[in-house]
């Protein structure tokens, strides 16, 4: 675990990000930048809030803030450390307003359909001329460019897209995930070149690009051979034997992985099995067979728990296949301080996974919590921009911007 003097000031510290981000992919990329110490202040409208604000497990009851408005758990997790001014972007003023946020910025990400940002006259050409060093990124399914630029697309499109629903049937989201990171270390990158003098950057980030970086272990066997990828389930490619095992208990199961020879040897110790000895230094399709089945022989006897133990404690890489609960009391991770409480004043206290390069924080520290909309339009606006109490009035008057009733805790 790192730790930092407490003149230590994160890596984004004074950087500004004006966040269109939605769903997965932008929220996660926006959060990233906030915990990495970046100012990230998320743009809603009042008559069309985020999605995710409405998507929650089926069955949980509805929560909705004191104007009105509904929130949820997830919501809340993706946009802690967020906050949230509420601009009308179809309405001029509301546009002007966000412009003038623009040239005090460092930063626009957005994921918005095809085509929004430029019926806004915002897309990247407009806002550099705001704001000529200004960091662009835009995430979407295929990219801003090309035959398909105009189609919409999301994670299990992308998926199919990329052949990898075939391969390995993943969560729908599994894509939303890579390209919120993937964009962050390109915001991180460009920003790095914007300070050593370069233009303004825009990052055009397709979703299926992003996926298919990480996916060349599928494609490269086709690639090179010819060879549709086809592997058993579980199995990794390039060890010895791979698999993933039934143990005794309810829907209890063990993953192991034999890299090398070694591995190997030590495994046929364990199991008393000098009969699967891999003297020719090649292990056949039959052999393999033979040891998967030796393994689960082996493993029925025992717990998921009780059989990585036996396995690690001889050097050999092996885990219990871990579900949601398995995981929220896993000892390791809650040692390592992977969970953070994060207090909301309509939700409660909830946990939270941490990000897992909490570069800006020491142990102890939480994250700001998810805001509510429109939470901090008033400081953002007066910080930013210089707004007095009036301005912000003709603003809320005009229809440019919303604000909540009530009190607003602007530092929360």
């Amino acid at each position: 675990m790192v730790s930092f003097s407490p003149e230590f000031r994160a890596p984004l510290h004074g950087v500004r990000v004006l966040s269109f981000g939605s769903f997965v992919a932008g929220n996660i990329c926006a959060l990233m930048l906030a915990e990495l110490g970046a100012e990230v202040v998320k743009i809603e409208s009042k008559d069309r809030p985020e999605a995710l604000r409405a998507y929650d497990a089926p069955g949980q009851a509805e929560v909705y803030e004191p104007s009105g408005i509904r929130t949820t758990a997830l919501f809340a997790g993706m946009t802690r450390s967020l906050r949230s001014v509420c601009i009308n972007m179809t309405n001029e003023i509301g546009r002007d307003t966000f412009r003038s946020l623009v040239a005090k910025a460092d930063v626009v990400l957005e994921n918005l359909g095809p085509g929004t940002m430029t019926s806004w006259n915002c897309a990247f050409t407009d806002l550099r001329v705001i704001n000529p060093a200004l960091v662009m990124l835009s995430i979407s399914g295929y990219g801003r460019t090309g035959p398909l630029a105009q189609y919409r697309a999301y994670a299990s499109n992308i998926n199919n897209f990329l052949g990898l629903t075939s391969a390995w049937a993943p969560d729908g989201i599994h894509f939303d995930f890579v390209a919120g990171t993937h964009g962050a270390s390109g915001v991180v990158a460009a920003l790095a070149a914007v300070d050593q003098g370069a233009p303004g950057v825009l990052i055009d980030m397709a979703q299926t690009e992003a996926g298919a970086a990480i996916m060349a272990p599928l494609y490269l066997d086709f690639l090179a051979n010819g060879r549709e990828w086809n592997a058993e389930p579980n199995e990794v490619p390039g060890s010895l034997c791979s698999g993933v095992f039934r143990c005794a208990g309810d829907d209890a199961w063990l993953a192991v992985e034999l890299e090398d020879l070694d591995d190997w040897a030590t495994m046929c110790a364990l199991l008393d099995r000098s009969d699967l000895d891999l003297s020719t230094g090649k292990a056949t399709v039959d052999l393999q067979k033979r040891m998967r089945a030796a393994i689960g022989a082996w493993c029925t006897l025992l717990t998921p728990f009780q059989a990585a133990l036996k396995l690690q404690q001889r050097g050999l890489a092996a885990g219990p296949v871990q579900n949601s609960e398995d995981l929220w009391r896993d000892v390791q991770l809650r040692d390592r301080g992977a969970f953070i409480e994060v207090h909301h004043p309509d939700l409660g206290s909830l946990e939270y996974p941490e990000v897992p390069t909490p570069l800006g924080r020491i142990r102890g520290e939480t994250a700001r919590r998810g805001p509510r909309l429109g939470e901090h339009t008033d400081v953002v606006l007066r910080e930013w921009m210089g707004y007095n109490a009036t301005e912000l009035t003709d603003l809320e008057t005009q229809g440019a911007i919303w604000r909540p009733d009530g009190d607003v805790d602007a530092g929360d």
